[in-house]
């Protein structure tokens, strides 16, 4: 009896079941909003800006979250762009980036830029 499909079988199998259980703990750890590429946008007429103290400025206005979207609406309502930016604080909360984006989108916001620090 031939014995070496066998052990190709094996060996494969061996080397399928090392390399998966190598993904199964998380290996990518975060710190935002730092990145070494990127482009500058000519167009940051409207930034939101989160602070890692929870409040929230649209250009130097400093805003609420209720206040934030018929701000939004009426900067945007004068733009033939529609582009948005964000930048946060890194130590902010995710929900609030989210949150902010959300409101954002829903208020006409085509396209939304992030702001990020480069190395």
């Amino acid at each position: 009896m031939e014995l070496s499909p066998l052990i190709d079988c094996i060996f494969q199998l061996l080397i399928f079941f090392m390399l998966s259980s190598t993904f199964l703990t998380p290996s990518i750890k975060l710190t935002l909003p730092t990145a070494e590429a990127g482009s500058v946008s000519a167009s940051d007429k409207i930034m939101v800006t989160l602070s890692s103290d929870d409040t929230i400025y649209i250009n130097k206005q400093q805003v609420t979250f209720e206040t934030l979207g018929p701000e939004i609406r009426r900067l945007l309502k004068d733009s033939d762009e529609k582009v948005i930016t964000i930048r946060g604080d890194s130590n902010i909360n995710f929900s609030a980036f989210v949150r902010a984006l959300d409101i954002a989108k829903q208020n006409g916001a085509v396209n939304v830029n992030i702001a990020h620090q480069t190395k």
